[in-house]
């Protein structure tokens, strides 16, 4: 989920719906009485067809289905020339709307925040071919001008041989290293081999540097470089990884706990759900494809109410398959229980 505008004092949110996750944690920030309004097919009055528009509806039922999420209510705002009275909304993954609430509750900004996975994330992308290189950060709010990357180094420097060249070298890597604690990834692009020469230089040089670094093909340098970096789809495979670390640093937590036999740690559902009427789980584990089915959801209804965190683990990597392994329910407790 992506927040593209709020002002909460006045009660409104504009949201971009990214996955199916989303919808979930929507269904728990929608309720009745909500003002939604978004692009929706509605009947035109003259010819019976339908055709998109916008609509603004109050909110009187909300339906997850997994894939979307229907929002039933009367329409409050829409054009003269479509029929009004009751309409749903079928909010599916790649959807904006905007929601109007009369007050906006901790919990409930709070599970936005968290579903829009907010992340002060930066990105240096170097993009380099013969005598020339050019570097920009790319963050969540976009493309910094690559003259501001750093200032003491030119935006491009010009095709030498020899010392010169070695010496061009050195002055890309310098600019790399001298970013590299400040940044999450790099990414080394460009449209020949000398994005391969640098990366070598710095596996040699700079291993710890290097570990940060993903090589990706573009057919040009400057602005237009980096966002051929960014439509190619580098930055998206970098948050993705990102959401996979957390994913597997928490599973690894999980089985720790099962390994010390401490008591602190239970999976197979039934298990999980007698801790979580106990108020025992403090962390709820539960694979992706579960998230849509009724005893799933009362248990983590439950573990919401008593403060507990839910993490949604995906079955697309060697973690998540562990815990479907284990029924795709686990919980890391507070306390023992018998």
């Amino acid at each position: 989920m992506k927040i593209l505008n709020q002002d909460t004092k006045d009660g409104y949110m504009k949201l971009r719906i990214e996955k199916d996750e989303d919808l979930w944690h929507l269904k728990y920030v929608i309720e009745e009485g909500d003002l939604l309004k978004t692009r929706s097919p509605r009947t035109i009055i003259e010819g019976r067809e339908k055709r998109k528009c916008m609509i603004k509806l109050e909110t009187e039922k909300i339906d997850f289905q997994g894939n979307r999420l229907r929002t039933t209510g009367e329409i409050r705002e829409a054009p003269e020339d479509v029929e009004h009275g009751y309409h749903t909304f079928n909010l599916e993954a790649g959807d904006e709307f905007e929601i109007w609430k009369e007050e906006w509750r901790n919990y409930q900004i709070e599970r936005v925040k968290k579903a829009a996975r907010i992340q002060n994330y930066k990105i240096l992308v170097c993009l380099v071919e013969k005598g020339e290189s050019n570097f920009a950060y790319i963050t969540e709010t976009g493309i910094q001008d690559l003259a501001d990357v750093d200032v003491n180094i030119p935006g491009k420097m010009y095709h030498t041989d020899g010392e010169e060249k070695e010496s061009f070298y050195g002055q890309i890597i310098s600019v790399i290293t001298r970013n590299a604690e400040k940044v999450d990834r790099i990414i080394l692009g460009g449209p020949g081999f000398e994005k391969e020469n640098i990366h070598n230089r710095l596996k040699e040089e700079y291993p710890d540097v290097a570990d940060k670094v993903i090589k990706e093909d573009t057919s040009v340098t400057g602005y237009t470089g980096v966002q051929e970096v960014i439509k190619r789809g580098a930055v998206d495979r970098i948050i993705d990884e990102s959401r996979v670390s957390e994913e597997v640093q928490i599973v690894e937590e999980f089985l720790k706990n099962i390994n010390k036999e401490n008591g602190k740690a239970v999976y197979e559902s039934k298990k999980v759900a007698e801790a979580a009427e106990m108020g025992a789980v403090e962390d709820l584990l539960v694979n992706d494809n579960l998230i849509t089915e009724k005893r799933y959801e009362k248990v983590m209804e439950a573990v919401e109410n008593q403060a507990g965190e839910i993490h949604i683990i995906h079955t697309d990597h060697e973690a998540g398959q562990k815990i479907k392994s284990l029924g795709g329910m686990a919980a890391i407790l507070r306390f023992k229980i018998q």
